[in-house]
């Protein structure tokens, strides 16, 4: 019996440490989301942004393509230490942005969905992925 729960244990324990040890898995999100008066400000011009965030691996490659037929779209792509890594204003179509990123480090990388100025409001689709690099 003591062997049994001793190997229940070990087991158990085994299982767990993995999990915890796990890599990102890939990202690839559409979110639909809608810029209005309530959501976060950012301080510079006071233009409302929505956040979201993933894990990424070191060397991911990380796009992003914001559009919306409301407003003037702006992307930023945050990285695990805070410190913004690429900003995008008209990288795609018309006055819609679009980046793409190699990552640096692993961590959790937030990207802001955002208005060129502060006047920008409505609705937007954001689609964004994070891959291992080849």
């Amino acid at each position: 019996m003591k062997k049994l729960v001793t190997t229940l244990i070990i087991s158990f324990a085994l299982a767990v440490g993995v999990g915890a040890c796990s890599s990102p898995e890939p990202v690839d999100q559409t979110q639909q989301g809608e810029l209005t008066d309530s959501d976060p400000r950012v301080p510079d011009d006071n233009s409302p942004y929505d956040e979201f965030t993933f894990e990424a691996g070191e060397g991911w490659t990380v796009t992003g393509e914001m559009t919306s037929e409301a407003f003037d779209t702006y992307l930023w792509l945050i990285g695990p230490d805070g410190s913004s890594l690429v900003q995008d204003d008209d990288g795609g179509e018309g006055t819609n942005s679009r980046f793409s990123y190699t990552t640096t480090a692993s961590g959790t990388y937030t990207i802001r969905a955002n208005s060129y100025d502060g006047a920008g409001r409505g609705a937007y689709t954001l689609h964004y992925t994070a891959n291992p690099g080849n």
